[in-house]
């Protein structure tokens, strides 16, 4: 069994956004089973993250950075586990040459493991620059796949994506992405959140969105919450996480009279987090591309048992309709997901068995435990 750890990660906390943020919980998940983890990370960082070893890197993973990898590999030998995006591990997106130099450690007998948060560009019509890029990164995709052991897919939904580009036959496990907020919360905290998003109204419903809130989700979100709070009197809305606040002032101003039933936590920490997720009747998630095992957000409402409305998409796996673990409506159709929301608001029976079976599902294909297994119970494979 591995024991020794090496994470490659284009970012890690304070400073970061999801997959630094699973990084550190994944850091930190090794590190309590034993494991020895060193994390490798362009630009500064503190020396020690309870108990997880952290290097800063004098690049994104240029020759510079691959020198100081290699030394701390001659000083700690063990598994390399590169947290994967393209765009995150320098040159723009297009760092070929870090991936051969994964592939020359792995013919070095080096256990090379990638994790797939994401594959690669989409290709687009008008971009050519873009289009570049997309190839580029498949090729960046296909000399990694080579330079794996194994590789881990944050969904399903990256196998078709991925298999044209295997002509190692590596090995693909899918290990979806753990919530990286706590699963649990002080009763009183979870209270005191209650209190304050109900405003004294003792007939109101709270449903809440936890996210970033970048264009691309608020777009989607957006319009949801306007069928929700027009059609359904009782509602309030809460925004969680980064750039909430931000997003319910521009919400403000063009939607004034919804104005009083919106609220915003801005970015807080985790157990708080945790106490506002459970102090909401419902959660709605909206994902474009639908629903899938590799968002963070969603998983945080699962994990705290919180009923959660999420969309059916292009990338959504069979898994979300086998379970049940969340109630599921068309993406795209604000209409459609209000409808959704609504039904469950007036249905508290409903909410509850779809709280149990979302929390059920985390427990059982979900959590950091299991990721942490597949990872430990993988044994080195060498060319």
């Amino acid at each position: 069994m591995v024991r020794t750890f090496h994470i490659l990660t284009g970012e890690y906390p304070p400073d970061s956004g999801g997959v630094g943020d699973y990084t550190q919980l994944l850091a930190l998940g090794l590190t309590a089973r034993g494991c020895t983890v060193h994390v490798w990370s362009p630009g500064a960082v503190s020396s020690d993250d309870r108990g997880v070893h952290l290097h800063g890197l004098p690049d994104a993973f240029g020759a510079a950075s691959r020198k100081v990898i290699e030394d701390g590999l001659a000083a700690s030998p063990g598994c390399v586990l590169l947290q994967y995006v393209p765009n995150a591990v320098g040159a723009r997106g297009a760092n070929l040459p870090f991936c051969f130099w994964l592939l020359g450690l792995r013919r070095r007998h080096a256990d090379i493991r990638v994790m797939f948060h994401e594959p690669y560009f989409y290709f687009s019509w008008g971009h050519p620059l873009g289009n570049v890029l997309a190839v580029l990164q498949r090729a960046m995709a296909a000399v990694l796949l080579r330079a794996s052991g194994v590789a881990y897919l944050s969904t399903a939904s990256w196998v078709p994506y991925l298999r044209p580009w295997n002509s190692s036959d590596t090995t693909l496990v899918v290990s979806p992405v753990p919530s990286t907020i706590a699963g649990t919360a002080a009763p009183t905290e979870i209270a005191r959140w209650r209190a304050r998003l109900l405003g004294g109204a003792r007939d109101a419903v709270v449903v809440g969105h936890f996210g970033t809130f970048g264009d691309h989700l608020a777009g989607q979100l957006e319009p949801v919450i306007k069928v929700l709070l027009y059609t359904h009197a009782p509602a309030r809305f809460i925004c969680m996480g980064r750039g909430s606040e931000a997003f319910v002032a521009g919400f403000n101003i063009r939607h004034p009279s919804l104005a009083p039933r919106m609220d915003a936590t801005g970015p807080i920490p985790s157990s708080e987090l945790a106490a506002a997720l459970r102090a909401c009747d419902l959660v709605v998630q909206p994902y474009p591309d639908g629903v899938t095992t590799r968002r963070t957000t969603v998983m945080a409402a699962l994990a705290n048992e919180v009923p959660t409305v999420s969309t059916d998409g292009a990338l959504t796996e069979p898994v979300w309709h086998e379970t049940g673990a969340v109630a599921l409506a068309p993406a795209s159709n604000p209409r459609a997901i209000g409808s959704v929301v609504v039904g469950l608001l007036r249905d508290p029976a409903a909410r509850a068995a779809l709280a149990r079976a979302g929390r059920r599902t985390y427990d059982e294909r979900f959590a950091l435990d299991l990721t942490i297994d597949r990872l430990l119970s993988t044994a080195p494979v060498h060319p």
